[in-house]
Protein backbone atom coordinates (compact mmCIF):
# COMPACT_ATOMS: atom_id res chain seq x y z
CA UNK A 1 0.00 0.00 0.00
CA UNK A 2 0.78 3.80 -0.62
CA UNK A 3 1.53 5.90 1.34
CA UNK A 4 0.76 10.23 1.25
CA UNK A 5 2.95 13.20 2.49
CA UNK A 6 0.63 16.09 1.63
CA UNK A 7 2.40 19.50 2.32
CA UNK A 8 -0.06 22.62 1.89
CA UNK A 9 1.70 25.17 0.41
CA UNK A 10 0.62 29.05 1.69
CA UNK A 11 -2.72 27.95 3.82
CA UNK A 12 -2.32 26.14 6.96
CA UNK A 13 -4.93 23.07 7.64
CA UNK A 14 -6.36 25.58 10.38
CA UNK A 15 -6.59 28.02 7.56
CA UNK A 16 -9.25 25.96 5.59
CA UNK A 17 -11.03 24.79 8.87
CA UNK A 18 -12.29 28.51 9.55
CA UNK A 19 -13.46 29.01 5.92
CA UNK A 20 -15.67 25.79 6.26
CA UNK A 21 -13.59 23.30 4.57
CA UNK A 22 -14.30 25.22 1.43
CA UNK A 23 -11.40 25.25 -0.78
CA UNK A 24 -9.29 22.27 -2.63
CA UNK A 25 -6.39 21.47 -0.26
CA UNK A 26 -8.85 20.91 2.82
CA UNK A 27 -10.90 18.99 0.68
CA UNK A 28 -8.24 16.50 -0.72
CA UNK A 29 -6.92 16.48 3.07
CA UNK A 30 -9.90 14.92 4.03
CA UNK A 31 -10.66 12.71 1.45
CA UNK A 32 -6.93 11.47 2.24
CA UNK A 33 -7.22 11.33 5.72
CA UNK A 34 -10.67 8.65 4.89
CA UNK A 35 -8.93 6.68 2.07
CA UNK A 36 -8.31 3.91 3.31
CA UNK A 37 -6.64 2.18 0.68
CA UNK A 38 -3.48 4.25 1.54
CA UNK A 39 -1.53 2.97 4.40
CA UNK A 40 -0.03 5.96 5.95
CA UNK A 41 -1.06 10.10 5.44
CA UNK A 42 0.83 12.99 6.53
CA UNK A 43 -0.43 16.20 6.43
CA UNK A 44 2.05 19.00 6.43
CA UNK A 45 1.29 22.55 7.26
CA UNK A 46 3.21 25.09 5.48
CA UNK A 47 6.49 26.35 7.70
CA UNK A 48 5.07 28.95 10.37
CA UNK A 49 7.40 30.97 13.32
CA UNK A 50 6.99 29.48 16.84
CA UNK A 51 5.96 32.86 17.32
CA UNK A 52 2.58 31.83 16.61
CA UNK A 53 1.96 29.73 19.13
CA UNK A 54 2.48 32.76 21.53
CA UNK A 55 -1.19 33.63 19.81
CA UNK A 56 -2.96 30.37 19.63
CA UNK A 57 -5.97 29.85 17.15
CA UNK A 58 -9.49 30.67 19.07
CA UNK A 59 -11.26 28.16 18.25
CA UNK A 60 -8.95 25.95 18.40
CA UNK A 61 -9.18 23.99 15.28
CA UNK A 62 -10.50 20.34 15.29
CA UNK A 63 -7.71 17.70 15.03
CA UNK A 64 -7.06 16.13 11.73
CA UNK A 65 -7.40 12.79 12.92
CA UNK A 66 -6.86 10.64 16.11
CA UNK A 67 -5.48 7.79 13.88
CA UNK A 68 -1.95 6.87 14.00
CA UNK A 69 -1.53 6.03 10.87
CA UNK A 70 -3.13 9.50 9.58
CA UNK A 71 -0.75 12.40 11.10
CA UNK A 72 -0.55 15.93 10.89
CA UNK A 73 2.83 18.10 11.08
CA UNK A 74 3.00 21.84 11.99
CA UNK A 75 6.95 22.69 11.26
CA UNK A 76 8.10 25.51 12.52
CA UNK A 77 10.97 27.93 12.37
CA UNK A 78 11.96 31.05 13.94
CA UNK A 79 11.76 33.96 11.59
CA UNK A 80 8.20 35.17 10.59
CA UNK A 81 6.79 35.72 7.18
CA UNK A 82 6.86 33.12 4.18
CA UNK A 83 10.35 33.76 2.79
CA UNK A 84 10.68 35.38 -0.76
CA UNK A 85 14.73 35.31 -1.29
CA UNK A 86 15.53 32.30 -3.13
CA UNK A 87 18.20 31.00 -1.29
CA UNK A 88 16.38 31.14 2.21
CA UNK A 89 13.17 29.93 0.70
CA UNK A 90 15.73 26.91 -0.57
CA UNK A 91 17.12 25.92 2.50
CA UNK A 92 13.51 26.06 4.13
CA UNK A 93 12.11 23.64 2.10
CA UNK A 94 15.07 21.21 1.83
CA UNK A 95 15.24 20.70 5.37
CA UNK A 96 11.50 20.19 5.66
CA UNK A 97 11.75 17.74 3.04
CA UNK A 98 14.81 15.89 4.90
CA UNK A 99 12.56 16.14 7.72
CA UNK A 100 9.23 14.40 6.02
CA UNK A 101 11.77 11.54 4.77
CA UNK A 102 12.33 10.81 7.53
CA UNK A 103 9.18 10.21 9.07
CA UNK A 104 7.75 7.43 6.58
CA UNK A 105 9.35 5.03 3.77
CA UNK A 106 9.75 7.43 1.49
CA UNK A 107 10.42 4.29 -1.12
CA UNK A 108 6.84 3.54 -0.44
CA UNK A 109 5.42 7.39 -0.64
CA UNK A 110 4.35 10.05 -2.67
CA UNK A 111 5.11 13.63 -1.87
CA UNK A 112 2.47 15.89 -2.87
CA UNK A 113 2.85 19.91 -2.31
CA UNK A 114 1.19 23.09 -2.93
CA UNK A 115 4.43 24.55 -2.09
CA UNK A 116 6.39 25.19 -5.24
CA UNK A 117 9.37 25.74 -3.98
CA UNK A 118 9.35 22.11 -2.24
CA UNK A 119 7.69 20.78 -5.31
CA UNK A 120 11.25 21.90 -6.93
CA UNK A 121 13.55 21.37 -4.31
CA UNK A 122 12.48 17.54 -3.39
CA UNK A 123 14.72 14.85 -3.12
CA UNK A 124 12.72 13.01 -6.38
CA UNK A 125 15.09 10.05 -5.95
CA UNK A 126 13.94 8.94 -2.68
CA UNK A 127 10.62 9.33 -2.88
CA UNK A 128 8.91 6.80 -5.14
CA UNK A 129 7.03 10.42 -6.76
CA UNK A 130 7.03 14.08 -6.18
CA UNK A 131 3.70 15.84 -7.20
CA UNK A 132 2.92 19.21 -7.33
CA UNK A 133 -0.89 20.46 -6.88
CA UNK A 134 -1.06 23.66 -8.75
CA UNK A 135 -4.51 24.75 -7.35
CA UNK A 136 -3.76 28.22 -7.98
CA UNK A 137 -1.00 30.46 -9.98
CA UNK A 138 1.20 31.16 -7.08
CA UNK A 139 3.56 33.76 -9.31
CA UNK A 140 0.70 35.96 -7.03
CA UNK A 141 1.95 35.64 -3.81
CA UNK A 142 3.20 39.02 -2.67
CA UNK A 143 6.45 39.57 -3.26
CA UNK A 144 7.16 35.77 -4.53
CA UNK A 145 6.63 36.14 -8.53
CA UNK A 146 10.21 35.65 -9.56
CA UNK A 147 11.01 33.11 -6.43
CA UNK A 148 8.15 30.81 -7.89
CA UNK A 149 8.57 31.18 -11.62
CA UNK A 150 12.10 29.88 -10.82
CA UNK A 151 10.26 27.12 -9.10
CA UNK A 152 8.34 26.20 -11.65
CA UNK A 153 10.94 25.79 -14.24
CA UNK A 154 12.57 23.92 -12.02
CA UNK A 155 9.77 21.39 -11.58
CA UNK A 156 9.87 21.56 -15.58
CA UNK A 157 13.08 20.50 -15.62
CA UNK A 158 13.06 17.56 -13.10
CA UNK A 159 9.91 16.60 -14.54
CA UNK A 160 7.78 16.80 -11.42
CA UNK A 161 4.45 14.89 -11.39
CA UNK A 162 1.98 18.52 -11.68
CA UNK A 163 -1.57 18.11 -11.24
CA UNK A 164 -3.60 21.59 -11.76
CA UNK A 165 -6.64 22.99 -11.67
CA UNK A 166 -6.77 24.63 -15.19
CA UNK A 167 -4.86 23.50 -18.44
CA UNK A 168 -3.73 27.31 -18.30
CA UNK A 169 -1.27 26.58 -15.01
CA UNK A 170 -0.03 23.75 -16.57
CA UNK A 171 1.19 25.74 -20.02
CA UNK A 172 2.39 28.60 -17.25
CA UNK A 173 4.35 26.01 -15.49
CA UNK A 174 5.65 24.10 -18.77
CA UNK A 175 4.89 20.80 -17.32
CA UNK A 176 5.57 17.74 -19.45
CA UNK A 177 3.83 15.49 -16.70
CA UNK A 178 0.66 16.71 -16.16
CA UNK A 179 -3.21 16.00 -15.66
CA UNK A 180 -6.05 18.81 -15.37
CA UNK A 181 -8.71 18.89 -12.20
CA UNK A 182 -10.60 21.51 -12.08
CA UNK A 183 -12.25 22.57 -8.42
CA UNK A 184 -15.46 21.40 -7.56
CA UNK A 185 -17.68 21.02 -4.65
CA UNK A 186 -19.49 18.98 -2.37
CA UNK A 187 -22.92 18.21 -2.57
CA UNK A 188 -24.30 17.96 0.78
CA UNK A 189 -22.96 21.53 1.34
CA UNK A 190 -26.10 22.75 0.08
CA UNK A 191 -28.88 20.39 2.12
CA UNK A 192 -30.88 21.54 4.07
CA UNK A 193 -30.52 24.54 2.73
CA UNK A 194 -29.24 27.81 5.14
CA UNK A 195 -30.56 30.58 6.00
CA UNK A 196 -29.72 34.63 4.94
CA UNK A 197 -28.42 37.30 6.79
CA UNK A 198 -31.31 39.82 7.78
CA UNK A 199 -29.88 42.50 5.95
CA UNK A 200 -29.93 40.58 2.59
CA UNK A 201 -33.51 39.25 3.37
CA UNK A 202 -34.54 43.07 3.52
CA UNK A 203 -33.25 43.89 0.25
CA UNK A 204 -35.25 45.82 -1.99
CA UNK A 205 -35.73 44.37 -5.48
CA UNK A 206 -33.49 42.20 -7.75
CA UNK A 207 -29.90 41.20 -6.59
CA UNK A 208 -26.38 40.92 -8.40
CA UNK A 209 -24.08 39.24 -6.03
CA UNK A 210 -20.40 38.35 -5.86
CA UNK A 211 -19.05 36.06 -3.19
CA UNK A 212 -15.06 35.82 -2.22
CA UNK A 213 -11.92 38.03 -1.31
CA UNK A 214 -12.55 41.53 -2.57
CA UNK A 215 -9.16 41.99 -4.31
CA UNK A 216 -7.53 43.35 -7.47
CA UNK A 217 -8.34 40.16 -9.47
CA UNK A 218 -11.52 41.36 -9.24
CA UNK A 219 -12.44 43.94 -12.86
CA UNK A 220 -13.88 46.64 -10.55
CA UNK A 221 -14.38 48.34 -13.77
CA UNK A 222 -16.73 46.39 -15.51
CA UNK A 223 -18.77 46.80 -11.82
CA UNK A 224 -18.80 50.30 -11.93
CA UNK A 225 -20.57 49.99 -15.13
CA UNK A 226 -22.87 47.79 -13.91
CA UNK A 227 -24.15 49.58 -11.37
CA UNK A 228 -24.31 52.57 -13.61
CA UNK A 229 -26.53 50.37 -16.03
CA UNK A 230 -28.66 48.43 -13.58
CA UNK A 231 -32.42 49.35 -13.17
CA UNK A 232 -32.91 52.07 -10.31
CA UNK A 233 -34.60 48.67 -8.57
CA UNK A 234 -31.29 46.46 -8.27
CA UNK A 235 -28.58 46.44 -5.71
CA UNK A 236 -25.11 45.02 -6.86
CA UNK A 237 -23.97 43.24 -3.16
CA UNK A 238 -20.37 42.04 -2.53
CA UNK A 239 -19.73 40.28 0.43
CA UNK A 240 -16.08 39.10 1.49
CA UNK A 241 -12.80 39.61 2.69
CA UNK A 242 -11.97 43.26 2.08
CA UNK A 243 -8.51 42.16 1.21
CA UNK A 244 -7.53 45.52 -1.23
CA UNK A 245 -10.20 48.40 0.33
CA UNK A 246 -8.23 50.81 -2.36
CA UNK A 247 -9.35 48.59 -5.44
CA UNK A 248 -13.03 49.25 -4.05
CA UNK A 249 -13.35 53.13 -3.17
CA UNK A 250 -14.75 54.12 -6.06
CA UNK A 251 -17.31 51.17 -6.03
CA UNK A 252 -18.27 51.68 -2.55
CA UNK A 253 -19.35 55.30 -3.06
CA UNK A 254 -22.39 54.04 -5.54
CA UNK A 255 -25.77 54.53 -3.59
CA UNK A 256 -27.02 50.80 -5.10
CA UNK A 257 -23.75 49.04 -4.10
CA UNK A 258 -23.24 47.27 -0.37
CA UNK A 259 -20.50 45.94 0.31
CA UNK A 260 -20.21 43.52 3.54
CA UNK A 261 -17.50 41.33 5.27
CA UNK A 262 -17.44 37.87 4.98
CA UNK A 263 -20.18 35.72 6.50
CA UNK A 264 -20.49 31.95 7.55
CA UNK A 265 -20.47 29.61 4.61
CA UNK A 266 -23.82 28.16 4.98
CA UNK A 267 -25.05 31.56 5.00
CA UNK A 268 -23.03 32.74 1.96
CA UNK A 269 -24.29 29.43 0.20
CA UNK A 270 -27.82 30.77 0.91
CA UNK A 271 -27.43 34.14 -0.41
CA UNK A 272 -26.35 32.60 -3.70
CA UNK A 273 -29.29 30.77 -4.08
CA UNK A 274 -31.58 33.98 -2.88
CA UNK A 275 -29.71 35.95 -5.49
CA UNK A 276 -31.52 37.00 -9.12
CA UNK A 277 -28.24 37.01 -10.54
CA UNK A 278 -24.51 36.04 -9.29
CA UNK A 279 -21.54 37.15 -10.84
CA UNK A 280 -17.62 36.08 -11.54
CA UNK A 281 -16.43 39.52 -13.10
CA UNK A 282 -12.71 38.54 -13.06
CA UNK A 283 -9.60 40.52 -15.00
CA UNK A 284 -8.12 38.22 -17.98
CA UNK A 285 -5.17 37.50 -16.22
CA UNK A 286 -7.17 35.09 -13.66
CA UNK A 287 -7.32 32.68 -16.71
CA UNK A 288 -5.33 30.27 -14.52
CA UNK A 289 -7.90 29.89 -11.90
CA UNK A 290 -10.63 27.46 -11.55
CA UNK A 291 -13.20 29.35 -9.58
CA UNK A 292 -14.80 27.86 -6.71
CA UNK A 293 -17.54 30.44 -7.00
CA UNK A 294 -18.91 29.94 -9.83
CA UNK A 295 -19.19 25.80 -9.29
CA UNK A 296 -20.89 26.86 -5.95
CA UNK A 297 -23.30 29.26 -8.03
CA UNK A 298 -23.81 26.51 -10.00
CA UNK A 299 -24.66 24.17 -6.93
CA UNK A 300 -27.11 26.27 -5.44
CA UNK A 301 -28.83 26.95 -8.71
CA UNK A 302 -28.18 30.57 -9.43
CA UNK A 303 -27.76 31.94 -13.26
CA UNK A 304 -24.38 33.21 -13.57
CA UNK A 305 -22.67 35.90 -15.95
CA UNK A 306 -18.92 35.79 -15.83
CA UNK A 307 -16.15 37.13 -17.87
CA UNK A 308 -15.50 34.64 -20.83
CA UNK A 309 -12.33 32.80 -19.61
CA UNK A 310 -11.40 29.00 -20.11
CA UNK A 311 -12.03 27.60 -16.36
CA UNK A 312 -16.07 29.12 -17.05
CA UNK A 313 -16.38 27.64 -20.53
CA UNK A 314 -18.74 24.42 -21.19
CA UNK A 315 -19.98 24.33 -17.82
CA UNK A 316 -23.92 25.03 -17.63
CA UNK A 317 -26.07 26.64 -19.67
CA UNK A 318 -26.95 28.50 -16.71
CA UNK A 319 -23.67 30.36 -16.97
CA UNK A 320 -23.58 33.45 -19.46
CA UNK A 321 -20.02 34.44 -20.53
CA UNK A 322 -18.91 38.07 -21.29
CA UNK A 323 -15.97 39.11 -23.08
CA UNK A 324 -13.49 41.14 -21.42
CA UNK A 325 -13.95 44.83 -21.47
CA UNK A 326 -17.96 44.18 -23.11
CA UNK A 327 -20.76 45.46 -20.40
CA UNK A 328 -22.29 42.91 -18.15
CA UNK A 329 -25.29 44.91 -17.68
CA UNK A 330 -27.13 43.13 -20.71
CA UNK A 331 -26.22 39.55 -20.29
CA UNK A 332 -27.50 39.95 -16.63
CA UNK A 333 -30.77 41.16 -16.93
CA UNK A 334 -31.15 38.66 -19.99
CA UNK A 335 -30.54 36.15 -17.19
CA UNK A 336 -32.74 37.34 -14.62
CA UNK A 337 -35.40 37.16 -17.66
CA UNK A 338 -34.76 33.29 -18.14
CA UNK A 339 -36.10 30.41 -16.01
CA UNK A 340 -34.03 29.36 -13.43
CA UNK A 341 -32.67 25.68 -13.64
CA UNK A 342 -34.76 22.87 -12.54
CA UNK A 343 -34.44 21.01 -9.36
CA UNK A 344 -32.89 18.16 -11.20
CA UNK A 345 -30.25 20.03 -13.84
CA UNK A 346 -28.92 21.95 -10.07
CA UNK A 347 -28.79 18.18 -8.73
CA UNK A 348 -27.12 16.94 -11.81
CA UNK A 349 -24.79 19.52 -11.37
CA UNK A 350 -23.78 18.44 -8.35
CA UNK A 351 -23.71 15.23 -8.69
CA UNK A 352 -21.28 15.54 -11.86
CA UNK A 353 -18.67 18.79 -10.21
CA UNK A 354 -18.87 16.90 -6.58
CA UNK A 355 -15.67 16.19 -4.59
CA UNK A 356 -16.38 12.57 -4.64
CA UNK A 357 -15.55 12.22 -7.83
CA UNK A 358 -12.56 14.93 -8.19
CA UNK A 359 -10.72 12.88 -5.68
CA UNK A 360 -10.92 9.83 -7.76
CA UNK A 361 -9.36 11.73 -10.49
CA UNK A 362 -6.99 13.43 -8.46
CA UNK A 363 -5.95 10.02 -6.68
CA UNK A 364 -5.39 8.38 -9.98
CA UNK A 365 -3.13 11.13 -11.31
CA UNK A 366 -1.21 11.54 -8.11
CA UNK A 367 -0.88 7.77 -7.02
CA UNK A 368 -2.14 5.63 -9.56
CA UNK A 369 -5.28 4.08 -9.70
Amino acid sequence: MTNVVYALGYRTWADGVKVGYAFSPERIAVRLRDDRTLAQVVLVDPVRSHLKRLVPERPAAPRFSVDPTRRHLQPRRWPRGEPTERAEAVKVQRRLDARLRGLVDSRDTVLVTSHPVLAAVAERAAWRDVAFYAWDDFRGVPGSAGLVQWAYDQITAREVNVVAVTPAIVEIVGARRSTVVPNGIVAADFEPPGTVPEWYDALPGPVAFYAGSLQRRIDVAALLQLADDLPPEWRLVLVGPLQEPECFAALAERSNVLIRPAEPRRQVLAMMAAATVCLVPHLPETEGMSPLKVYEYLGAGAPVVATDLGPMRGLSSHCRLVAPGQRLAPEVLAAAGQPRATRSEVLAFRNEHDWDHRYLAWRAAVVGA
